[in-house]
């Protein structure tokens, strides 16, 4: 059954200087959340722009992220807050995102939001000021054990590439970011057709579009958007990686490449790779998994036992993590599964629908909270596809579709990180 038998029509519309407008109400609720997201993120270091190859130092997405919130003459996180909304950003590999939280029909934090992300103001002693604070940060990630294990693990996965790479930066290239790094940023990606507004929860649509057609977003004239340069990829690496790190059980990291580049499914069919390969992930490595349940029982994992299945513009790959007593005898076992990852799900596909159940049962769970269905909006990367998109296509999603799936996968090495205590 459709959600979209429940919920009013989402409206997906594009203004004439190339701005992308999602509505998607949901008049039951007394909140509303908006997110606008450039497709511009972390990885995004080399680029061309006017036919000119630009690189740039590691951090320039995240730092403006920081930066923008810092206008001439007020802070748009503090103004934003004074109108009754709940701010935050975030920057991924391959898109930044700026949104709110508030009551309905907020349209006066709507019009900021679609102010301040529109203008770059980057005064030298504020940029100064800001890079120290994020060299802060950086330090706070660097002190993190688990940020250091998944780091160490995208080295190994991606050698040389941005990925492997904080997404705050380093020291070093934070010191290479000036006024001019970050103009040349703003320019080539903060432009109206790099960008996507998605609107939830109770608001006036006419009201909605209204603000939108006569904010700054709406009235900039398009210009040339930068076009980033997909990096070639050096071969994962596939001897462990053995590190010793201030923690006080041994780690282990595995993780391997789904697809890569242009073997990367894009659109509606790469959402319901998405989803499929999750579940197929979900069944092979959890509680009805016999192998799971084996490592669990001989003490092999513990409760911290995750699996991920991440996919963003340009790449997808499986990573793995847990606490163990015995380091390699688990890569050897876990390495077995996922080269065997078609034929494990095919031996539990009695139990297939039970996963599917659980994950639907937490998608529609996800419907009550606005905050998630507006910053889950990925924009590009599945043409617009919205969380009532993902429920319908994990609903209607069988066995041969995870089969079929899995069956795409590139044949990629696998990589890990042991991660001995320090116990000097």
């Amino acid at each position: 059954m459709k959600l979209t038998n429940f919920f009013p029509a989402e409206q997906h519309i594009v203004l004439e200087n190339g701005l992308r407008v999602h509505l998607a109400p949901r008049p039951d609720f007394h909140q509303m959340a908006a997110n606008l997201t450039v497709d511009f993120g972390g990885r995004d270091t080399r680029f061309t722009l006017d036919d000119e190859v630009i690189e740039q130092p590691a951090g320039v997405a995240h730092f403006l992220e920081h930066r923008l919130f810092g206008q001439p003459d007020y802070d748009a996180f503090q103004k934003l807050s004074s109108l009754g909304a709940e701010a935050n950003a975030f920057t991924s590999q391959s898109r930044t995102s700026y949104y709110f939280t508030s009551l309905q029909n907020n349209l006066a934090a709507l019009d900021e939001l679609l102010t301040f992300t529109q203008m770059g103001y980057f005064p030298e002693d504020a940029v100064k000021r800001e890079a120290q604070i994020i060299a802060q940060e950086a330090d706070m990630y660097q002190d993190n054990v688990d940020a250091q294990v998944y780091r160490l693990l995208l080295a190994q996965l991606y050698p040389g590439d941005m990925l492997a790479q904080d997404i705050v930066g380093t020291h070093a290239s934070l010191a290479q970011i000036d006024v001019a790094t970050l103009e040349t940023a703003f320019s080539a990606f903060y432009q109206p057709e790099n960008m996507d507004v998605f609107i939830t929860g109770a608001f006036d649509t006419d009201a909605v579009m209204a603000t939108i057609e006569n904010s700054m977003a709406s009235q900039r004239l398009p210009q040339k958007v930068g076009q980033v340069i997909v990096p070639e990829l050096a071969p994962a690496k596939k001897e462990p990686l053995n590190v010793v790190l201030e923690t006080n059980r041994t780690k282990v990291a595995l993780g391997m490449r789904f697809r890569t580049g242009a073997t990367l499914t894009t659109g509606r069919e790469g959402l319901k790779e998405m989803i499929a390969v999750s579940l197929a992930l979900d069944l092979v490595f959890g509680e009805l998994s016999p192998e799971y349940m084996e490592w669990y029982n001989d003490a092999l994992i513990d409760d911290d036992f995750s699996v991920e299945f991440e996919w963003e513009r340009d790449f997808a790959f499986i990573s793995i993590a847990t606490d163990t007593n015995e380091p390699e005898w688990l890569i050897d076992e876990v390495s077995n599964v996922l080269n065997q990852l078609p034929a494990k799900f095919a031996a539990l596909q009695d139990k297939f629908d039970l996963v599917k159940k659980d994950a639907l049962g937490r998608t529609v769970n996800r419907f009550n909270f606005m905050e998630e269905i507006a910053t889950s909006f990925e924009g590009n990367l599945f043409n617009a596809s919205t969380l009532m998109d993902e429920y319908d296509m994990l609903e209607m999603i069988d066995v041969k579709d995870v089969l079929d799936c899995l069956h795409l996968a590139d044949n990629s090495t696998i990589s890990s990180v042991i991660v001995h205590p320090n116990i000097e």
